[in-house]
């Protein structure tokens, strides 16, 4: 078949009216009669179509597909585990559209071929962006508390998604797509569209490079092109395999030049299949024609098992998907095979509204999480609220892309589109701003919990952004720990917090401390490492690559942190010990107690040549069946979370209290024995704030306020139960005073 036959059967499904001719040479053609299939499902003239001669609707089918299985995957990521490989398939198919259409012109000049492009690109994608992001704010905002400390990280990342770097900013955040906290993230799923917009901006730089996309270009143009995509798809997949196994899967996630292979990919389908300047296809040029039905249905079929995969198994998967969606886009034809199911009038409307399905169904299934919960009873509502946004998105969508008689100002002009951004961009400010809370429709008088994964000190930089560091990232140099300091007054002494993630979870007790006026804080955290470094650890965790950081991460923040203590400053370490010599026994346990207190006592000794003091902090009850996922507002009952949809896992948990002093009785018992025989250091033991004596169980409950938010992390209310305690200890405690120097030499870690 000839490559203008091939246009001319695939035009016969794409053009709207029922009028449209029927080619009675394709068959796959005749089903439709030339009728978009989303008027059959919507109505006529509801949305117009002007698709390209060269329109492929087997690919819009293979759109449904992948809308489909992330559609399933956010639903539940248990009936499909790999649905979320669905936003890779748009990356190549992206690639290979993208490629057809800047291929397919030759402007006069390269700024009218920019042009063209980018207005075609701003049609396509912003009015139904500014309206998601604009009517989802307000959603969230009269469903989320202000108080929450997910409200403002979430209505930022839908700011920075009308400007295209969503993805840099959950990559800022430290957030990983698969953590529990992104299922509560409304804008979360705009990571891919900064992902596609980026590559839109250098795409067609690197065509006109070629010489590609104006009628004046220099010869031989496809050839360059064909070396400089090889060149860069290898350079980006290096670049990926190298995050994804170098410990930084949320880089290779989130960052553009590590998601270029894909799209690249993309562009390489295209070349093979229709940049080769023959009339003749790949399948066509490699004799083919007759196993690439088979050929394509086996792709296809491998394509739908890499969705059932599990997410650990996502390097994998990536790279095969990726291959086999390049591989059918030059395999498929619309008249055989696979093809024809892909060409159904059902899966032409679902791909032809998937950017549309994509932007609404997250939105919608994440605020049901925050309302009234994801349940087979509200499974129903939201699919049908998420088809009427995907209804009115796609109207919309058409009414700015192809226009219409009574809205000119819809096409041509370049100010529209940036006004509405701009004006989009103000609203979600406002209402992170001035306009914060006012349209919140929940309950006032809650005490919101925070969660365990965003601390702040209102009004410091003293913050989980700042001072908070995961296991795995890599040992800075920078002077971080000025940030992560809040002074509260000229001449007071600090209290500096370090430790891991218990560490973190005390940053709203330094508030508190603030607030009493007598002294300033300090608060550094690395996640999973103790400070000072000692080993070994239960598990043998601290061989893990996982936490091969943590030694130089201790040594180096005690080495910064000397210098800047004065006399009477007291450092406290916070780090889950009980964790860490849990199940070591016999010689083990011996050696970690040992390597701890030859720790803990040059530290000591360090911290004793300034005038300093080092506290160390006792375990606390810990709840190893509890794990509240998510907002702790979860746990709050409001009108419209009914009791259905709070979560299983705010209910109370008790352990007995004896049963909990007994298995912390042989660390308590090492640490008062390393204490009382190591100058200048003090136990402070926080078990009786959470567990007072005389109750016989510890509960994860204080009243109605939730105290955990997991097995060892304290909510910040719970964490203010602290307070009186620690500050009658501190005020206990004899002024540190300075030993003989001996150099300022770094303590052992």
């Amino acid at each position: 078949m000839s490559e203008a036959r091939s246009r001319r059967g695939a035009g016969c499904r794409c053009r709207g009216g029922a009028e449209a001719p029927v080619d009675r040479r394709y068959p796959a053609c005749n089903r439709f009669d030339g009728v978009n299939p989303l008027t059959r499902l919507f109505g006529a003239d509801l949305f117009p179509q002007q698709r390209s001669p060269a329109y492929r609707p087997e690919i819009d089918g293979l759109r449904a597909v992948a809308v489909l299985a992330v559609l399933i995957n956010h639903l539940d990521v248990r009936w499909l585990p790999g649905g979320f490989l669905g936003v890779d398939i748009f990356f190549v198919i992206s690639g290979y559209v993208v490629t057809s259409s800047l291929l397919a012109r030759h402007d006069e000049s390269r700024w009218s071929f920019l042009r063209r492009f980018y207005a075609r690109r701003v049609r396509r994608l912003v009015p139904a962006l500014v309206v998601n992001v604009s009517v989802v704010s307000v959603l969230f905002s009269l469903f989320v508390s202000p108080l929450d400390d997910f409200f403002a990280p979430i209505m930022r990342t839908g700011t920075t998604a009308l400007f295209g770097v969503s993805n840099l900013y959950l990559l800022r955040q430290g957030s990983n797509y698969f953590a529990t906290d992104n299922h509560f993230n409304v804008f979360v799923h705009t990571w891919s569209l900064g992902v596609e917009e980026q590559f839109y901006l250098a795409w067609p730089a690197v065509l006109l490079l070629c010489g590609l996309g104006v009628a004046s270009g220099a010869g031989g143009g496809l050839r360059r092109l064909k070396i400089l995509s090889l060149v860069l798809l290898v350079a980006s997949l290096a670049l990926y395999l190298g995050l994804s196994l170098g410990g930084n899967p949320e880089r290779a996630f989130f960052l553009t030049p590590a998601r270029f292979w894909e799209l690249t990919a993309g562009c390489g389908a295209y070349l093979l299949h229709r940049g080769s300047g023959s009339a003749r296809d790949l399948g066509q040029r490699l004799a083919l024609h007759r196993w690439r039905g088979l050929l394509s249905l086996l792709a296809l079929l491998a394509l739908l098992g890499l969705l059932l995969l599990p997410e650990a198994w996502r390097l994998v998967t990536t790279l095969g998907t990726t291959a086999l969606t390049a591989a059918l886009l030059i395999l498929l034809r619309p008249t055989g095979g696979i093809g024809r199911w892909l060409c159904h009038p059902l899966s032409l409307a679902i791909g032809l509204v998937s950017y549309s399905l994509y932007l609404w169904h997250w939105p919608v299934i994440v605020l049901a999480r925050w309302t009234v919960g994801v349940t087979p009873l509200t499974l129903l509502p939201i699919l049908v609220v998420t088809i009427l946004c995907t209804a009115l998105s796609y109207r919309l969508e058409c009414l700015f892309r192809y226009g219409h008689p009574s809205l000119p100002v819809l096409g041509p002009t370049g100010l529209a589109y940036p006004a509405m951004t701009v004006l989009a961009t103000a609203f979600t400010l406002g209402l992170q701003g001035p306009l914060m809370g006012r349209l919140f429709a929940g309950e006032r008088s809650h005490t919101v919990g925070g969660t365990v994964n965003m601390k702040r000190i209102d009004g410091t930089t003293v913050d989980t952004v700042h001072c908070f560091e995961e296991p795995n990232d890599p040992v800075t140099t920078d002077d971080r720990p000025a940030l992560c300091r809040a002074q509260g007054g000229p001449g007071r002494p600090t209290l500096y917090f370090l430790g891991d993630s218990l560490t973190h979870m005390l940053i709203p007790l330094g508030g508190r401390i603030l607030a009493d006026g007598r002294y300033s804080v300090g608060f550094r955290a690395r996640g999973g490492c103790p400070v000072p470094h000692f080993s070994p650890w239960s598990g043998a965790r601290h061989g893990l690559e996982r936490y091969r950081h943590c030694q130089p991460y201790a040594a180096g923040e005690l080495q910064r942190l000397l210098p800047r203590l004065a006399p009477g400053d007291q450092l406290l370490l916070v780090s889950n010990l009980a964790g860490y010599f849990h199940a070591l026994e016999g010689e083990q346990r011996r050696q970690a107690e040992r390597s701890y207190a030859t720790a803990i006592r040059s530290l000591a000794a360090s911290l004793g040549q300034r005038g300093a003091g080092l506290v160390i902090v006792a375990s606390m009850p810990t709840f190893p069946t509890n794990q509240v996922s998510g907002p702790l507002t979860l746990c709050q009952r409001e009108w419209f979370r009914p009791a259905w949809a709070t979560a299983s896992q705010c209910r109370p948990l008790l352990v007995s209290r004896q049963g909990e002093i007994d298995r912390l009785r042989p660390l308590d018992e090492f640490l008062e024995q390393l204490v009382a025989t190591t100058p200048g250091t003090a136990l402070f033991r926080p078990f009786d704030s959470l567990c007072p004596p005389g109750a016989s169980s510890c509960s994860t409950y204080r009243g109605d306020v939730l105290l955990y938010s997991d097995a060892t992390h304290l909510t910040n209310p719970g964490v203010l139960l602290l307070h009186p305690r620690l500050m009658g200890f501190l005020q206990g405690l004899r002024p540190p005073q300075p030993s003989p120097r001996g150099g300022d030499q770094p303590p052992a870690s």
